[in-house]
């Protein structure tokens, strides 16, 4: 998860900053002859590091033409642990890792959970100065939320599979009321939309009459998350089974046109 690189420890680096729309951040560290360059972009706010490569140190000790027609290149001298530098590398750090995070979000469990959104709010509140830790220092506090944050997907993800497991075990003990509970908590994520695919197949009927006491604006968000089964899904038969209910519904009519695989 937290895979950005550690960098060599140095009494000083070098920091050069090309403001623009999208401001562009080099920091050297120097190491012998050669420097580690670290790369960052800075855009609302966040920092994004980019490429690390090796460069001379000779480029710090000069002005360094670009381009044409572009200003050079000049470097500053910093203490590796001024509140410059680490406000650029813990800002990076910590939203790579919520990036990180949001990956396996939306893979495990979706975007719609309240605890896990509320843990990452309080969370992020607390870790709002990045200038006052060396990186070191500052990964330790980043590493100990990101594992907050991964223990309570994995709770979510545990729960969403039990659920999976008892619709794919004991359809007969689903009824509209639970189907209306499942729709409640239905997130885009790969176990719920497994689960829907089963209610669909196994107990079309009530998740019509699920579907038809949505409030409008429930039902709409609803089908938004239709069209991003994955592509082993049985889309066919869904929209099969939807189709033998003898119920007459637009939102079932509308939920058979949105059922499709996932884009792209």
């Amino acid at each position: 998860m937290l895979g950005q690189s550690s960098f060599a420890q140095a009494d000083s680096v070098f920091l050069s900053v090309n403001s623009k729309l999208i401001s562009e951040i080099q920091i050297i560290t120097p190491n012998g002859e050669n420097g580690i360059r670290e790369n960052y972009t800075f855009f609302k706010y966040r920092y994004w590091l980019g490429e690390i490569d090796t460069v001379s140190m000779t480029i710090v000790d000069r002005s360094e033409p670009v381009k044409s027609k572009r200003k050079k290149i000049e470097y500053q001298k910093y203490g590796a642990c001024d509140s410059a530098i680490n406000k650029i590398r813990n800002n990076a750090y910590y939203w790579k890792m919520r990036s990180d995070i949001g990956k396996v979000v939306r893979q495990e469990i979706g975007y719609g959970n309240d605890k896990l959104n509320n843990l990452q709010n309080l969370e992020s509140n607390r870790i709002e100065d990045f200038s006052n830790k060396c990186q070191d220092e500052f990964k330790v506090e980043v590493s100990e939320l990101n594992k907050q944050l991964l223990k309570e997907i994995n709770r979510i993800k545990e729960d969403k599979i039990e659920r999976y497991h008892k619709l794919k075990t004991s359809p007969e003990t689903v009824d509209s009321t639970e189907i209306a509970s499942f729709l409640n908590t239905f997130d885009l994520c790969d176990t719920d939309l497994k689960s829907l695919e089963l209610i669909i197949l196994q107990n079309p009927a009530d998740f019509v009459t699920s579907i038809d006491k949505l409030s409008d604006s429930d039902f709409f968000t609803f089908t938004l998350k239709l069209d991003d089964f994955p592509e082993n899904s049985k889309i066919s038969e869904m929209k099969e089974s939807l189709r033998k209910v003898a119920k007459k519904s637009k939102r079932k009519r509308k939920t058979i046109r949105k059922i499709k695989t996932t884009k792209g």
